[in-house]
């Protein structure tokens, strides 16, 4: 299957998802509802790993930095 053969099914997947939760077929606005929950709760998550990850970097960071203008000193010699 070549390359437009492929993406002309990705687009006609991706129609028959909207059309499906345009017209509620299969229960599909319900679904589709629960996934939106669960990826926005997947973010928030993310998002709070991230900052905690941030505020420890950001501390290691603040303890070295004694270290690195020694270092630095020690170098410019």
């Amino acid at each position: 299957m070549n390359l437009f053969g492929k993406i002309s099914i990705l687009i006609w997947l991706i129609v028959f998802i909207a059309a499906a939760i345009m017209f509620d077929w299969f229960d599909s606005r319900e679904l589709a509802s629960n996934l939106l929950d669960y990826s926005e709760t997947a973010v928030e998550k993310l998002s709070e790993t991230g900052d905690h990850v941030q505020d420890a970097i950001d501390v290691v960071s603040e303890g070295t930095e004694p270290a690195r203008e020694e270092v630095r000193e020690k170098v410019a010699e």
